[in-house]
């Protein structure tokens, strides 16, 4: 479910939902987020895509930045509240609201993880929101979004190491897409 103000995150609680993308908390005094409610989501098992992923000049829209200027949040705020989050152990996936806007083209995915991470998630966590958490919140954990005998072989293969180097998910060198090579580049395809 889709929650930006904070009515509408207990509403899609109390209606038993099992994921919410945004979850902004806006109210008519800026973004409440207390920590019942945190302590509900994580009861409730529910899944928060909070959709950070921006390109670096990002602008967004005048209705958009009109409501942060409003209520006085940004991405760094996001980013804190996702980073809250997590330290209390709400199941965060990645996801960007990818071609909404010049800001948020397609593939802006890797940018997402990036910024859980600059907000204060661990690497190794900000990954699994892109793989295996994001696996078991679309119902797949069974057979994707791990490097595991017996799951399809899904990867996508970067130059650098993320772990230390987030902005290697940028760098795509290829992709496999259930065992089939598929590349950015034909030539580095294997003989």
């Amino acid at each position: 479910m889709h929650a930006h103000a904070l009515a509408a995150v207990e509403q899609a609680l109390d209606a038993g939902a099992d994921g919410i993308e945004h979850c902004t908390c806006l109210t008519a005094e800026g973004v409440v987020i207390t920590d019942g409610l945190v302590e509900r989501l994580v009861r409730q098992g529910v899944r928060v895509c909070p959709t950070l992923g921006t390109t670096p000049q990002a602008v967004p829209p005048p209705n958009v930045r009109a409501v942060m200027e409003r209520f006085g949040f940004g991405l760094g705020q996001r980013q804190q509240h996702a980073a809250r989050m997590h330290r209390a152990g709400v199941r965060l996936v990645s996801g960007a609201d990818s071609g909404i806007n010049s800001g948020k083209p397609h593939g802006v995915l890797p940018a997402a993880v990036a910024q859980l991470a600059e907000g204060g998630v661990p690497a190794d966590a900000a990954l699994a929101t892109a793989t295996s958490l994001a696996a078991d919140a679309c119902g797949l954990a069974d057979r994707k979004g791990r490097v595991r005998r017996g799951f399809d072989a899904d990867l996508l293969l970067v130059g650098g190491d993320p772990f230390t180097d987030l902005a290697a998910l940028s760098r795509p060198v290829a992709v496999l897409a259930a065992g089939l090579w598929t590349s950015t580049d034909p030539r580095s395809a294997p003989e």
